[in-house]
């Protein structure tokens, strides 16, 4: 029974992380034409290892502050300049990094495995969709950018406080947290 747990066990986290680096790399463009499918390949095995080694940790224990989360997503960024050869600008941005550290965190969370992630995964949706509840609420909304760009973690924390402000002055989310916020708002269209 127990290596049937453990094969469960691999087969879910396989799947995660599929998911994950198919959501975070998409359309981020990020690979140099010469990057081989192996060595793309080594950069995610490396890296799920990085995070599923050195980074969880903290998220198992107990809440993660947001700047050690911001730190934490840093780290994943710098991590990838180890991989230089395969980036056209020799590392992942910060934008793709905290796509790969939210959603991998999200599905933790959703699964039981982790606290909650003091964060959310920002994409185009999640940013649309705050634009448009912070408009209904006489709020300045957040501009619109693309999350495959941020170079730092100015946008993303802009995003991050539109969705405390939504959480304050709308008494549908009131009682929620960012990370349960993204869930209510989340759609897949």
């Amino acid at each position: 029974m127990e290596l049937l747990k453990e094969s469960q066990h691999s087969f879910i986290q396989n799947e995660i992380w599929m998911l994950t680096f198919g959501a975070a790399f998409q359309r981020a463009n990020i690979y140099n034409k010469t990057a081989s499918e192996e060595q793309r390949g080594y950069f995610k095995t490396m890296t799920r290892g990085f995070i599923e080694n050195v980074v969880i940790d903290s998220y198992k224990t107990g809440k993660v502050s947001d700047e050690q989360h911001v730190e934490n997503i840093k780290g994943i960024s710098e991590y990838s300049s180890n991989f230089s050869e395969i980036f056209q600008e020799g590392k992942i941005n910060f934008g793709i990094a905290q796509k790969i550290l939210n959603l991998y965190l999200k599905y933790m969370w959703s699964l039981g495995h982790i606290q909650e992630p003091p964060h959310f995964p920002i994409d185009r949706i999640i940013q649309s969709k705050l634009i448009g509840h912070t408009r209904q609420l006489g709020i300045k909304p957040i501009a619109l950018k693309p999350w495959t760009q941020f170079n730092d973690e100015k946008h993303y924390l802009e995003v991050i406080n539109s969705a405390r402000d939504l959480i304050l002055n709308n008494v549908s989310f009131a009682k929620h947290s960012l990370a349960e916020l993204e869930l209510l708002l989340f759609d897949r269209r």
